[in-house]
């Protein structure tokens, strides 16, 4: 079903975008590291609760194909919103010249009423959601695991100022590597090809 749908995404020269949120704790993720023998690594963790909450988006260019990845950061411990989730739609407008197919799964804030508002006055703006419980099919959700379990895996920043600027510089890095992007896209299963229907088929 998701191949249909980014397959008519593509015939309406429709860029797709992915869209996804996340958080980031002071409190590290943990992973096997190096160490002398009968030296066992301590991490100094500042205060494990505290967090900057993310939302990203992985867009696809109709003709090229090109793989671009945005995103915008949260105030020190505060989620994600309806009116935010709306302001980061119109920013993603500003970035994207031409229509769009917006994936995303089925959460409270995207159905909210500033998002569904936006939506409306927004026409070029074409929400498919996923189907319910599969974050596996968003390439966004494999952002998140490179950054905390590859790039950022045993990191415990003193404070939420300095997470806030690695944060920004692992997307800002991430913004240059299209190719990495696209890994990402075809790590879900997923294909811009047409699928093609048993010619039985009832439309």
């Amino acid at each position: 079903m998701t191949s249909t749908i980014l397959s008519r995404a593509f015939r309406r020269h429709a860029y797709i975008v992915f869209v996804d949120e996340a958080g980031f704790m002071l409190g590290p993720t943990l992973r096997r590291t190096w160490a002398l023998r009968g030296h066992t690594p301590v991490i100094r963790i500042a205060e494990p609760h505290h967090r900057i909450s993310v939302i990203g988006a992985i867009s696809v260019s109709p003709i090229r194909r090109h793989f671009a990845f945005h995103f915008g950061l949260s105030r020190n411990d505060a989620n994600f919103y309806g009116p935010c989730v709306a302001q980061f739609l119109e920013y993603l407008r500003g970035r994207i010249n031409g229509p769009i197919t917006l994936l995303w799964d089925g959460i409270a804030i995207h159905r909210s009423k500033p998002v569904i508002d936006y939506l409306h006055r927004n026409r070029m703006v074409v929400v498919e959601p996923f189907p319910p419980y599969a974050p596996e099919l968003n390439p966004v959700d494999k952002v998140w695991g490179y950054v905390k379990y590859n790039r950022l895996a045993n990191y415990a920043p003193p404070d939420l100022v300095v997470l806030r600027e690695r944060i920004t510089i692992e997307f800002h890095r991430l913004q240059k590597r299209p190719d990495l992007l696209e890994s990402f896209f075809k790590s879900t299963g997923l294909s811009f090809d047409p699928v093609e229907l048993p010619s039985d088929f009832e439309r």
